[in-house]
């Protein structure tokens, strides 16, 4: 039945309610050589891949555990003390109890000034990187190996010699976050490097005054586990021009010597003594296969003078020595007078770095195993052995490479999922007003809108699932790297 309209019109009745647009398929091929296009004008629709999202995140959060906490919990393992501990029991037949201690050499934590030359973003993702590398690997040592006691050997940061009240005491703060203090485990920062105050007669002495009243006398002595650590500052010792900065040190050795001393003991001093390179050689353990540098220039120098060297030597008379600055490992032996004029023998290991960005490629620390039970039969009462850290930058290429993969296999999925789904083109986004596109007799270009119609909605779920799984992904990364 026909009714007229308001314009005069003729329209079935219910003509006027609207029908439900369907969509045929993107391409229908009815004759040879003639394809039918029906491409709408479509907004475009978001379509989140949850279960390829969360599949994702699992495959992250196996990878991150990876290499944030298995990869590191089975590097140290290889540190365990009962694997190259080599006391013999006690009385009782049963293993003795040592007192172990960790050296940590040249943290040197990054500041805004540390790359001058590079782009902030840059610094800014380096500082974290470092950052966490340290504050990973502190955490591990103190709770896997336990050490009881912890010792640095200078160089705490890179440009503390330079800064600012303001700007030292942030930077105070926040080394003091990296390495926190544990609870009931003794240890000492008070060991000042070149970074921290200058070196020789270009020590800052306010630097130096700043340094020491936050982290303690630079020059000091400390028993544990029998033994007696005794710290020199021999950058200040080293400045011939102010006495104001070398009587300190100078002092606290003249009134070492005054003093009983009957444990054995173990000097630690930021920049190695003097030696001869081309015949004292460094060992196996060493990076670099060329000599160990002897060198010196502004606010550096990479050991002390022979004759301070020597005098230090005299008045410790350390049964070891243990010293940073190099970042690289070293170890040999001196020879030096005892003050009743006898020829007397020590060793020296200079310690690796303990940062990832010190020009090595395996940062490690030193630990030191001590046992003296007051016998005085002769036999060593110090056992050392160096720590390998974490490799620093096996998790960034394995974040790199699994990056890549999950990229590759987004684009897979996608692909597949349309050619087993067919093209989602979705009604609801479409504008009413668009006319079919007409029948084209160019096979060539219709197949060419077809594809790049296809292809902007792949890289448009591509773009959607992307920013899902990162987003996602960044929560996983604020919980190990907080």
């Amino acid at each position: 039945m026909l009714k007229r309209t308001n314009k005069g019109r003729l329209s079935a009745k219910g003509k006027d309610k609207k029908k439900k647009k369907t969509h045929k398929p993107l391409i229908n091929r009815k004759h040879k050589g003639i394809i039918q296009i029906n491409v709408p004008y479509f907004k475009w629709k978001l379509r989140i891949f949850w279960k390829f999202c969360l599949l994702s995140l699992l495959g992250w959060f196996i990878v991150i555990n990876h290499y944030e906490h298995m990869s590191v919990k089975r590097t140290l393992q290889k540190c365990d003390w009962k694997k190259w501990e080599t006391w013999s029991k006690d009385n009782n037949g049963h293993p003795v109890s040592s007192h172990r201690v960790a050296l940590f050499a040249d943290p040197q934590i990054l500041d805004d000034y540390s790359y001058p030359n590079r782009p902030w973003i840059m610094n800014y993702v380096t500082k974290i990187l470092v950052d966490h590398y340290h504050i990973r690997n502190w955490k591990y040592v103190q709770y896997h190996l336990n050490p009881q006691t912890n010792f640095f050997l200078g160089d705490l940061f890179d440009g503390g010699r330079n800064w600012e009240d303001e700007y030292w005491l942030k930077e105070y703060k926040r080394f003091n976050q990296i390495f926190p203090k544990k609870p009931n485990t003794k240890t000492v920062m008070s060991l000042p490097g070149n970074h921290d105050i200058g070196f020789g007669d270009t020590v800052v002495e306010s630097s130096l005054k700043r340094f020491s009243t936050y982290f303690g006398p630079t020059s000091s002595s400390v028993d544990v586990g029998n033994h007696t650590f005794v710290l020199v500052d021999t950058i200040s010792l080293s400045d011939r021009t102010n006495p104001n900065v070398s009587s300190i040190p100078q002092e606290f050795l003249d009134n070492f010597t005054k003093e009983s001393h009957p444990y054995p003991r173990i000097m630690l001093t930021h920049v190695p003594l003097h030696r001869d390179p081309e015949i004292q050689s460094c060992g196996p353990e060493r990076e670099s296969k060329k000599l160990f540098p002897m060198q010196k220039g502004l606010q550096y120098q990479t050991v002390i003078d022979s004759d301070i060297s020597q005098m230090v030597l005299s008045k410790v008379q350390p049964d070891f020595v243990f010293s940073g600055d190099d970042h690289d490992y070293c170890h040999i032996k001196h020879t030096y007078n005892t003050p009743i004029n006898t020829k007397a023998q020590t060793e020296e290991i200079t310690v690796k770095s303990c940062a990832m960005n010190m020009g090595i490629s395996k940062p490690a620390i030193q630990l030191v195993s001590l046992y003296n039970d007051g016998s005085n039969t002769g036999k060593p009462t110090i056992q050392t052995q160096i720590c390998y850290l974490p490799d620093p930058f096996e998790p960034i290429w394995g974040y790199i490479i699994a990056a890549a993969i999950n990229f590759v296999a987004l684009i897979w999925y996608l692909v597949k999922f349309d050619k087993v789904k067919g093209p989602r083109l979705h009604s609801a986004y479409a504008d009413k007003d668009e006319l079919p596109l007409p029948v084209s007799a160019d096979d060539k270009t219709e197949k060419s809108k077809a594809r790049k119609k296809k292809l902007k909605l792949l890289m448009n779920d591509v773009n959607v699932n992307l920013n899902v799984i990162v987003n996602l992904l960044g929560f996983i990364f604020m919980y190990y790297y907080k």
